[in-house]
């Protein structure tokens, strides 16, 4: 089997770079992002299911993959990106000023360190792993292509995971809006191989890159 994994598109908490909620929406530029990866997913044959994240930016990305491709979305809570409880809607700068003593918390304790009403980055990589394999079980014996949209750092468990890393330290992947990173899975042998990771040539240039190379006038 193949495991697509998508990060959803620009968010209005990646604009700005906030602690973002459950709530925080795609932008106008994560929305174009969206339909070009998704435009990119539909020529393919072999698509047989996509399971997305609940949150509103994943899940948008994922609505708009299913329309192109005419498959449903099925969110996982598992997916989600961690959960930042109260610190939402702040910067990191903002909560580490507003909260010193559990910055200070933050720096020492790592991946144990439970957000006030939310969770831990050890707890992240645990459900992330636990859907994983659910998805990977209903689907190993299929031909064809799970698509699973969700974020940057609970992707980055995902890989992790795939690749039997040990959970003590976070994931070193950065993965870009809308990139799609491609595994196969071997179901006799259990083994996974990059077909490619990170990968944004589905996507148009920003005019700033455009900029870059010479394609904008001054």
């Amino acid at each position: 089997m193949q495991l697509l994994l998508v990060r959803h598109g620009e968010s209005a908490g990646n604009l700005t770079r906030r602690l973002q909620s459950r709530e925080d929406p795609l932008t106008e530029r994560g929305q174009r992002q969206a339909r070009e990866v998704a435009a990119f997913l539909a020529v393919r044959d072999d698509l047989r299911a996509i399971y997305a994240s609940p949150l509103a930016r994943a899940f948008e990305t994922a609505q708009i993959i299913g329309a192109a491709t005419g498959l449903a979305p099925i969110p996982l809570e598992g997916l989600a990106e961690i959960n930042v409880g109260e610190a939402a809607g702040l910067t990191f700068d903002e909560w580490f000023e507003r909260e010193p003593e559990m910055a200070q918390r933050f720096q020492s304790e790592g991946l144990d360190f439970v957000w006030p009403g939310g969770e831990s980055g050890r707890e992240l990589a645990t459900r992330v792993a636990a859907d994983a394999d659910a998805i990977i079980s209903a689907h190993r014996l299929e031909a064809g292509a799970v698509v699973v949209v969700s974020h940057g750092g609970a992707l980055g468990w995902l890989i992790d995971h795939l690749l039997h890393e040990p959970r003590d330290q976070w994931p070193q992947h950065q993965l870009l809006n809308c990139s799609l990173t491609e595994v196969t899975i071997d179901p006799d042998e259990q083994a996974v191989t990059f077909v490619c990771r990170n990968e944004v040539g589905h996507l148009s240039p920003e005019p700033e890159e455009e900029a870059a190379l010479g394609r904008l006038p001054e």
